[in-house]
């Protein structure tokens, strides 16, 4: 197969498709074309070594679209906790590879996406969410959408949610 003279679109949904040979994403991994690396980037069947490279590529989309594979090594998922792309950190808070000493440093993040995305992870720990909880209520406007998350996650202890109805009933209720 001649991937070099094939169809943009085509390149694409092979990109994507969890049966191409890996081979053929290892090739795509490198191709010019934006669109094709961040599709290959998303791929759960790409081989860690690949995402590895894609984690350092220049378009923020990629490593976005890396650190939102649930295929994605832990020691990339760290070093993409402290990318200069907020969207790349709030992947990282939402995906459930993610380790817990990760989202722990992702408490504090300045976005309020990435912490919304921390309360949002299924494999946040009570400790985590109640850490969260302490940062957001003790900033100078706490956000909306990041306490709803955190009302709405399962592990948090039922004592925070009745705090957080007492402090903010009209947002939760």
């Amino acid at each position: 197969m001649n991937l070099k003279n094939m169809d943009y679109w085509d390149k694409i949904k092979l990109a994507k498709n969890s049966d191409t040979p890996l081979d053929i994403l290892r090739e795509f991994a490198t191709d010019d074309s934006v669109y094709v690396r961040r599709n290959v980037a998303w791929n759960p069947s790409t081989p860690y070594a690949i995402l590895r490279e894609l984690a350092t590529d220049e378009d923020g989309w990629i490593r976005y679209q890396v650190a939102n594979n649930p295929s994605t090594p832990i020691d990339v998922l760290r070093a993409l906790a402290k990318d200069k792309s907020e969207e790349v950190r709030w992947e990282v808070a939402e995906n459930p590879s993610t380790p817990l000493d990760v989202l722990r440093e992702l408490v504090k993040d300045r976005y309020w996406e990435v912490r919304r995305n921390v309360a949002l992870n299924p494999k946040a720990s009570s400790k985590i969410l109640i850490m969260l909880f302490e940062y957001e209520k003790n900033l100078r406007e706490s956000v909306v959408e990041v306490i709803n998350a955190l009302y709405a996650n399962k592990n948090l202890p039922h004592i925070a949610k009745v705090i957080i109805e007492t402090l903010f009933g009209d947002w939760v209720l």
